[in-house]
This record gives C-alpha cells, structure tokens and sequence, in this order.
C-alpha cells in the first residue's frame, strides 16, 4: 500500500511531503511505538547471557540520585523527561540490552552506592567492562563544590582500579556533567571548564594516564542525545570512517548543508560529514524524526510492525528555505539530509545519490557482518 500525503501550515513554517510504504516483504525494523505512542520496551537479559554477547558496551556510574537510570530510561526506553522525577533509586547492577538500535549496546547501570570495582568486593564486576566499553560517569552538577569532589574521586578509584587490572585500551571514559537545564550559558560553560579540570588534575596526580571526555547533559533537551551519539561513535570506530567518508561523497555533489545518520530507535547519529553538527541543525533534525514518526501513525494501519521500510522517505521545507530530507537506509539506519530548497531542481541526482549510498552502507555493513 502507498499512502501520499501533504499538509501546509503546520506551526505556519512547514510544509511536509511525505510517502509511506508498508510492505512486509521489505527491510522493516520494529515500530518505535506499541499501541501507536507507548515505546516497545528494551528487552532485560539475565547476566550469564550478557556474557556471553560480544556486543559494545555502556557503563553508567555516579554518585546517588546524580541521574543515571533518568538517562537509561529517557534514551534507550523513551521515558518521557518529566516522568524520570518518579523514578526510585538504583539498589543493585541493572543491565539492558537495546536489541532494536543499530548497535546492539549492553547497559550497565551500577548504583550510586557501589563502588564496582573495589578489590575487596566479594561480587567480581570485571565483565561489566570487558571488550569495547564506554564508561559514562555522571556528575550531578546542582550538587556543592565537596559532593563534586566526591563524585571526582570516586571516578578517580574507580578508573584507577580498572587500570590495575588490565590495560584501558578498549576503555573510552566520559564524564557527564549533568542538569544543566536549569543554568545560564555562562554558567554551563564555567561548570565545564571547573569539572573538566578538575577531573584531568586529579588523573594526573593519581598518575592515570586517561583523559575523559566531558559533555554538559540533561534529559529536557536534546542534549543528552548528542552526548550519547558521541559515545556510540567511539565504540565503532572500524565503522565510523568509512560511514563518514561516504556521508561526505554524498553531501559535495549534491551541495548539502548537513548529512547525518540517526539510529532512529535512539535519536542518536552514527555518523555525520566531517563539519561540526550544530546544536539547532541537530534539534531539527530530530524534531523531523518525531514529526515522521508521529504522522506516520496516522496512516499505518495498527497490526503493521512497522512505519519504515526501504522505501521510506520524506521531505519538509522551512519558511527559511531550509528543506530536511530524511530517508531509511537499512539496519535501523536513517539518513538526514539538511539542504537549501534551490538545490530540490536537481531532486532526481539526489535521489540517485541516495540510493547510491544506500548500496554503500549495506555493502559496509555485509562486509563487516553487521
């Protein structure tokens, strides 16, 4: 069935053309909502099995109530931000897997009150960061200057014991400077440079030689996002180059602004062209990944599992005379496109490019076994 739609007017600035196949027979992946608008919840594992999986992994760690399962939730279970404030407490290691996400990542949330990796813990949590493994320490930065301290030496220990037992190159590190929506830019930016600092002073004097990375974050933006697209881009990285290089052979020809590839079950980019993302670029295009998905269930019918398939692909032009082309690859995979409208004369060398980079992907992908 093919379903054609328009509309104009919507928030008097867009104008959407939009084309949904439903075929069965084609690529789908599972529809991001349950009863059109519940999220399908990542399926729990038992530990033993998540040994047993070769897969990258994330490991969420921080003090009490600094906003770690506030941040599962919100990007790998779609919990809406305002529901995260009726979340309890994490009592012991809750582990996910996101079986739906182009990357198949393990979750590891460990509770504030757990130092995981103390020597003198009768639980071994080695496995928790065994192969590629980000470490994502969060820091809640509403908290005064001695709970930050404790919160930087408390990762301090923690990477430190890591580097005790077995060398950190598989280990990427970040530290995740957290609710920040409440303050200034000013504020944010000094809040930066402080934590930042103080966690590369007190490595150096432990004498650990890691330098995190460090991301302001909130679950009422899109910041949280970005920060998680970073992460899942350095647990990739044989991927990551040549997804980069094709993006970049798609943009010149047909003179793009942005091109982006979005895991459309997280919101996050795999990959984008060698140019920075801005913030509002990014926002954008994730408002049009919501505005595809919200319109799309309109028009799919209920027991169909999935409003993307291969042939998915929709437009929306700006008052600005910016135009957002979003078309489904394969593997979860979305790519976005941000170009002028004068470039839509040329609307056919686009499509052919598109799909042209479509080949490229799944070809990347076969080789690699994804």
């Amino acid at each position: 069935a093919v379903v054609s739609t328009q509309s104009t007017g919507i928030q008097s600035n867009l104008r959407v053309d939009m084309i949904i196949y439903e075929d069965d027979d084609d690529d789908q992946i599972p529809n991001s909502y349950s009863q059109r608008g519940a999220p399908v919840p990542i399926d729990h594992v038992e530990e033993e099995e998540i040994q047993q999986a070769c897969k990258p992994k994330i490991v969420l760690m921080g003090m009490r109530r600094s906003g770690k399962t506030s941040i599962r939730k919100v990007v790998f279970h779609k919990m809406s931000a305002n529901e995260t404030i009726f979340l309890e407490s994490t009592t012991k290691v809750e582990t996910d897997i996101s079986k739906n996400s182009f990357i198949d990542y393990v979750i590891h949330e460990v509770p504030g009150q757990v130092e995981a990796f103390e020597e003198s813990s009768c639980i071994d949590n080695g496995h928790l960061v065994e192969g590629k493994c980000a470490l994502i320490f969060v820091i809640d930065v509403l908290e005064d200057e001695p709970s930050r301290k404790d919160a930087v030496d408390r990762l301090v220990r923690e990477v430190g014991r890591l580097a005790n037992r077995k060398p950190l190159h598989n280990l990427e590190v970040f530290v995740f400077i957290h609710k920040v929506d409440g303050l200034s830019d000013e504020q944010r930016a000094d809040d930066l440079r402080t934590i930042d600092n103080l966690v590369n002073y007190e490595l150096s004097e432990a004498g650990i030689q890691i330098r995190p990375k460090s991301r302001l974050t909130s679950v009422y933006d899109y910041s949280i996002f970005e920060a998680m697209s970073i992460v899942g881009q350095r647990l990739i990285p044989e991927l990551l180059p040549t997804f980069e290089a094709l993006l970049n052979a798609l943009k010149e020809p047909c003179s793009m602004d942005r091109v982006l590839l979005f895991d459309v079950a997280t919101k996050c980019y795999i990959a984008t062209d060698t140019e920075s993302v801005p913030t509002n670029k990014y926002e954008m295009c994730c408002d049009m990944l919501d505005l595809v998905a919200d319109i799309s269930n309109i028009y799919t019918s209920q027991d169909c599992p999935s409003f993307y398939d291969n042939q998915s692909f929709s437009r929306v032009q700006l008052e600005n005379g910016t135009v957002i082309l979003t078309k489904y690859i394969c593997n979860n995979l979305t790519l976005v496109c941000l170009l002028q409208e004068s470039c839509l004369s040329e609307l056919g060398l686009i499509e052919y490019n598109i799909a042209k980079f479509s080949d490229g992907i799944a070809e990347v992908l076969k080789t690699n076994g994804e």
